[in-house]
């Protein structure tokens, strides 16, 4: 495992697309990216010392984009889960460099919309109204661009 000696690339910039597609939307944060490694403690008979760690798999966290509200693209994705049209897809987040040239890639397998937010509406308020759709997925492979 190396490590490469480099400037980190700021948070700021990226695009979230479809199955390769067409781009899914404008977004201002997205936040969950995660992978966790799930373990097995065992003990092993007449072994004080220590304990094994048996690998078990892995688990996803569930990835969330909010954006501003401009349509109704994500709340219709859920509401399609919701009637039973079932459709899984890839979703790709690409992280930009300063000059907007893709550097990582961030591809979600097997997607699927199970939450929508909408947003908060207050008269006393000057926000901006925002949405956001939380992803649940099978798999998270990340790759240079």
């Amino acid at each position: 495992m190396g490590v490469e000696s480099a400037t980190p690339f700021g948070a700021f910039g990226f695009k979230v697309e479809v199955d390769g597609g067409g781009a899914l939307g404008c977004f201002q944060e997205v936040s969950g990216l995660g992978i966790s490694i799930d373990v097995e403690t065992l003990k092993e008979g007449g072994v004080n010392k220590t304990t094994h760690q048996l690998i078990k798999g892995a688990s996803y966290s569930n990835v969330t984009l909010k954006r501003g509200l401009c349509d109704i693209g994500m709340y219709k994705w859920i509401n399609d889960v919701l009637e039973g049209n079932v459709t899984r897809y890839s979703v790709v987040i690409t992280l930009l460099d300063d000059e907007q040239k893709p550097v990582m890639k961030y591809k979600l397998a097997q997607a699927i919309p199970v939450k929508w937010d909408g947003p908060t509406l207050s008269v006393s308020s000057d926000a901006i109204a925002t949405e956001t759709l939380v992803f649940a997925h099978e798999g998270l492979t990340v790759s240079k661009a």
